[in-house]
């Protein structure tokens, strides 16, 4: 699976703090997520893993300027090991549940959810994730629904995209940041100094922020303003 738009996307959308040292790419594949964190965070450390060969991920790392600082592991993430746990988690990971696979084998381990279903996911991050750290991922709309309900409890929405390809086409991909269900909420931006403040709430109990990005204008390889300005950095130093 090479660069794809999908992607692309998540590298630019996934909230990069400037707090954020330790930050995991899980399905990394040719490490295009992987790479475009390490651009973003100038101090932060990158780990890619993924169950296929991660051999073309560390080329594209040695041939960028940032391969000081990224690393990559070929293991299923069911059995990777950490000594700290990650300020950001992202994943682009295999999503088709249904479907029938496909005869190509690598195709098949890269889109369906064969090697990764989303309950390993789901507990995987819960096992590397710091307590103050975040979880980005990227699905089709009718799989992101699935992984919302296997996170209920579990890991809580608090941001979410919703990807059109083009104005008059339904939402076709749905980016989504979690955080641990058990983190307190923090309090609202516009509480008074002057009264006291309310108890830490249940991120789960938290409204998400909802938006939604159009790709393309609708005619042939014309992108959106809201597109070009949320990947043009990577376009332009990648």
């Amino acid at each position: 699976m090479k660069v794809g738009t999908d992607g692309v996307l998540l590298g630019a959308w996934a909230a990069v703090r400037p707090q954020d040292r330790r930050m995991l790419d899980i399905g990394t594949g040719t490490g295009l997520i992987a790479l475009m964190l390490a651009q973003r965070a100038l101090e932060a450390h990158v780990t890619g893993v993924d169950i296929d060969d991660v051999g073309q991920a560390r080329e594209n790392a040695a041939a960028s300027p940032w391969s000081g600082r990224v690393a990559f592991a070929q293991c299923p993430v069911q059995e990777f090991e950490t000594p700290e746990p990650f300020d950001l988690i992202v994943s682009n990971p295999p999503f088709f549940v249904d479907s029938l696979t496909c005869p190509d084998g690598g195709r098949t381990a890269a889109r369906h959810v064969v090697h990764l279903p989303f309950g390993d996911l789901r507990d995987a991050v819960l096992r590397l994730l710091a307590p103050g750290g975040r979880f980005a991922v990227i699905l089709p709309t009718a799989e992101a629904e699935r992984f919302l309900a296997v996170c209920a409890g579990r890991l809580a929405l608090v941001r979410r995209t919703d990807v059109r390809t083009t104005p008059r086409r339904p939402a076709k991909r749905a980016l989504m940041e979690f955080v641990r269900a058990d983190r307190p909420a923090a309090p609202p931006a516009d509480c008074s100094a002057d009264r006291p403040a309310d108890p830490p709430a249940d991120c789960s109990a938290a409204v998400p922020e909802v938006s939604e990005l159009v790709v393309g204008t609708g005619e042939h390889e014309c992108y959106t303003p809201e597109y070009r300005a949320l990947t043009r950095d990577f376009y332009l130093k990648f």
